[in-house]
């Protein structure tokens, strides 16, 4: 009797998470689940498979979470990681000479990029252009004084740039270290 009173529980523990979640967020999965479902009525298997790689990693991150809300700078964080995983395959691919897997991946790379690019977050141009303002605001702050990333890091305010930003704090970092090799040279 105990067990069957904990189901409803558990079950709805999960779908708190996704409503708890920010608007964006919710509007992207739900866009993801109703395109799966149009994808299969079409019978179109790449893009299928596509979209349920990214339903099922963003199902594994919630249960990750166990409880916190998610925003749409997570899920970019996610497509991120889904398109660089995407690239190495390719890569490794083009190694072994499997040209057809080589195509299938990058079609799924293009469908998680056609989603990314719903995303209301900042390009990585955008990015990388506000960083680049940073870092040399921060290099005439400085002076002639050699100037280490981790400072950088740690002048940064991270509660209130990535909302101002409309971007993640992982691609702020990612960008700065990008940035900070050109700049600082």
């Amino acid at each position: 009797m105990f067990r069957q009173s904990i189901r409803p529980l558990a079950s709805t523990r999960l779908t708190f998470v996704r409503y708890n979640s920010s608007p964006a967020y919710v509007a992207a999965v739900s866009l993801l689940k109703g395109d799966l479902k149009k994808a299969m009525i079409a019978k179109d298997e790449m893009k299928k498979t596509a979209i349920r790689s990214m339903l099922s990693a963003i199902k594994n991150k919630e249960i990750d979470l166990k409880g916190k809300s998610s925003d749409e700078y997570s899920l970019y964080d996610m497509y991120s990681k889904l398109i660089t995983q995407r690239k190495d395959s390719i890569n490794e691919f083009i190694a072994n000479k499997r040209d057809d897997l080589v195509a299938k991946e990058q079609n799924e790379m293009d469908v998680i990029k056609k989603y990314m690019d719903q995303l209301p977050v900042s390009s990585e141009l955008d990015i990388d252009q506000n960083v680049k303002n940073l870092l040399d605001a921060l290099k005439e702050k400085g002076g002639e004084k050699k100037i280490q990333i981790k400072e950088i890091l740690k002048e940064i305010d991270w509660k209130s740039l990535p909302t101002e930003w409309k971007t993640s704090p992982t691609a702020i970092k990612n960008s700065i270290v990008k940035q900070f090799k050109e700049i600082f040279k």
